[in-house]
């Protein structure tokens, strides 16, 4: 592994060739140093080659080419019918757990590139982080070439530092709809119309003030119609995230406060994923290229991959 700082008028970040990883990034403000990333506490430590890379240096920024993860044991009605296979290996993809090259960098920008296994139908993907020249900000591409004509599910996964104490991050989007995780739901419900009302087992839960009085809770907001925007209540500081909605059309939010005890986890992890995701959640990626129950609300849940021209999907973010 080899580590690049970028740096500039606005800032610093620092990004691995390990998982094309974004380890950390502080941007200058008026009111002073802002890091709105999380950073796992245990980056640098971890040498286990069980445990796959984008966990063993878990920071801010990185790819999930596919996005599929795994999927419960049990599901809703609707899901259940779904296949329900066993987690992809390596978990999100290659992208996640391989070393990529370094093709191109300089002191405000870096591209890496990785090839694919052939059993896959992406070839290789090249990953551009550039610092915003004039503004607190990183903008980010991804180009994924393909071998043959497929669909694979996508993500990327900013992963956002919490505050201290409860409500103190307040978030704001617009979507079409929004879905409680399969593996998260209780009882029969499991849409909601707003943020600030997401249903739980006893009542709802408001997910536009984080952290939550909860260790564990994934959403998907579909049909993103807007970037997610962040304000951290005591800092007076925030983020807006924006990205291709075209390609990426949804957003899964993953709220996880030291609630996973799991190596290398150990209960002391504090992260909010805002994920950009042609998917559906982080299932197994054949339930997402497949028929689903938000594909099947016009809501793509992966991207179309041409032989003939590379796919090329952008997103940003920007210090406020």
């Amino acid at each position: 592994m080899s580590e690049h700082t970028l740096t500039w008028e606005h800032g610093t970040a620092t990004v691995l060739t390990t998982a094309a990883m974004l380890a950390d990034c502080q941007f200058a403000l008026p009111t002073g140093p802002f890091s709105p990333f999380a950073k796992a506490p245990w980056m640098g430590t971890v040498t286990d080659p069980a445990i796959t890379a984008h966990l063993r240096e878990l920071g801010g920024d990185f790819v999930c080419v596919p996005m599929g993860a795994g999927g419960p044991a049990t599901m809703p009605p609707e899901w259940a019918r779904l296949p329900n296979s066993p987690a992809l290996l390596p978990k999100h993809g290659p992208a996640s757990d391989e070393e990529w090259s370094v093709t191109d960098v300089s002191s405000t920008m870096i591209t890496l590139s990785l090839d694919y296994p052939e059993t896959y139908p992406v070839s290789r993907l090249e990953r551009t982080i550039a610092v915003r020249a004039d503004a607190p900000g990183l903008d980010f591409t991804l180009k994924l070439f393909a071998r043959r004509s497929a669909r694979t599910s996508v993500g990327l996964h900013p992963i956002m530092r919490l505050p201290e104490q409860r409500g103190r991050l307040r978030l704001s989007g617009e979507f079409g709809f929004g879905l409680v995780h399969p593996a998260h739901v209780k009882g029969d419900r499991q849409e909601f119309e707003s943020l600030s009302s997401v249903p739980l087992r006893d009542g709802t839960v408001d997910m536009t003030h984080v952290p939550l009085d909860l260790t564990n809770l994934i959403v998907q907001l579909c049909g993103m119609k807007g970037p997610i925007v962040g304000h951290y209540l005591d800092e007076g500081a925030g983020f807006v995230l924006d990205w291709d909605r075209d390609l990426l059309p949804s957003l899964q939010i993953w709220h996880t406060d030291r609630g996973i005890d799991a190596a290398p986890w150990h209960g002391e992890y504090r992260g909010l994923g805002l994920e950009p995701i042609a998917a559906a959640f982080d299932l197994n990626d054949a339930v997402s290229t497949g028929d689903n129950p938000i594909n099947q609300r016009g809501i793509a849940t992966s991207i179309q991959l041409d032989p003939d021209q590379p796919t090329t999907i952008r997103h940003s973010i920007t210090a406020c």
